[in-house]
C-alpha cells in the first residue's frame, strides 16, 4: 500500500475514533451521518484486508516462495543425461538428434517447460535405446514430473501476481470511496460544530490526511451505534 493510501486509511480510523468519542454529536447529527460512518467502517475493513492480501500475494509471487529455481534446476538435471546419451548416438540411431540439445541457460521458465515437454514426447520413441545405454527406466517420467512442477511454479506466481493486482485496485477504489464518505460526514457535522471551537478543531484534525502519516487507532465499525439506511449506497454513488 502506498504512503498516500496509508495516510488516508489512518485518517479514516481517526474519524471512526472521533465518532466514538463524540457520541453526543452523532446522536444530534442527521441520520445519514451515522449510516455513512457504518459504511466507512466497512471500507476500512476492506482496505485492511486487501492490504494484507497485497503483501501476502507479493510474497507468493517471488521465485523463492514457489521454489522456481529449485524446479528449474530439477528440469535441467533430468534433461541432461537424455541429451548426453542422444548426442553420443547421433549418426548411429536415426532421429535421436531431436533430443540431443539442452535448452539455453538464459531461457525463461515458460520456454524451459516447453523444451522439457518436447523432449519428453520425443524421448518416448527412444525409451528402449536410452535404457539400453545406461539411463534409468523412469528417466522420461522423471523429466515429465520435473516439467510439471516447474509449470505449477510458473502458474502459481502468475495467479499470485493477479491477486495482488486485484487487491491494489480494490484499495484504490475503497480509498476514493472513503474520502467521499468522510466528505459527506463532514457536511452533516459542520452545522453542529460551528459553535463549538474545540470540537470543530478536533474534528478537522481527525479527518485531515496528514503529510507524513500517524498511527491511527482502529475502531470497529460496529462501535458506531447507527441504524442501517438503504439509501446510503445510492447517496454515496450520486455524491
Amino acid at each position: 500500500m502506498t504512503n498516500t493510501s496509508l495516510r488516508s486509511l489512518q485518517s479514516f480510523r481517526r474519524v471512526q475514533g472521533w465518532a466514538v468519542a463524540h457520541d453526543d454529536i452523532l446522536r444530534a447529527a442527521p441520520l445519514p451521518v451515522s449510516a455513512y460512518l457504518v459504511k466507512l467502517g466497512e471500507v476500512v475493513a476492506r482496505i485492511e484486508s486487501n492490504a494484507t492480501k497485497q503483501v501476502g500475494q507479493h510474497q507468493l509471487s517471488t521465485r523463492s516462495a514457489t521454489d522456481a529455481e529449485v524446479c528449474r534446476a530439477a528440469v535441467r538435471v533430468a534433461m541432461r543425461p537424455i541429451a548426453q546419451i542422444a548426442r553420443s548416438l547421433r549418426g548411429t540411431v536415426f532421429g535421436i538428434s531431436a533430443i540431443s540439445k539442452m535448452p539455453d541457460p538464459s531461457w525463461d521458465n515458460e520456454h524451459l517447460v516447453t523444451a522439457a515437454n518436447s523432449m519428453v514426447e520425443n524421448a518416448a520413441i527412444f525409451r528402449t535405446t536410452l535404457i539400453e545405454h545406461g539411463l534409468q527406466p523412469d528417466c522420461i517420467e522423471t523429466l515429465k514430473t520435473a516439467a510439471e512442477a516447474l509449470k505449477v511454479s510458473v502458474d502459481t506466481r502468475g495467479l499470485a501476481k493477479s491477486a495482488g493486482v486485484g487487491a491494489t485496485k480494490g484499495i484504490r477504489a475503497d480509498i476514493s470511496l472513503g474520502i467521499k464518505l468522510v466528505s459527506l460526514i463532514d457536511a452533516g457535522l459542520q452545522p453542529l460544530l460551528r459553535k463549538n471551537a474545540s470540537k470543530l478543531a478536533s474534528w478537522r484534525n481527525a479527518k485531515r490526511v496528514t503529510t507524513k502519516g500517524v498511527v491511527g487507532a482502529g475502531v470497529p465499525a460496529s462501535a458506531v451505534n447507527a441504524p442501517s439506511i438503504p439509501s446510503v449506497a445510492t447517496e454515496v454513488g450520486a455524491a
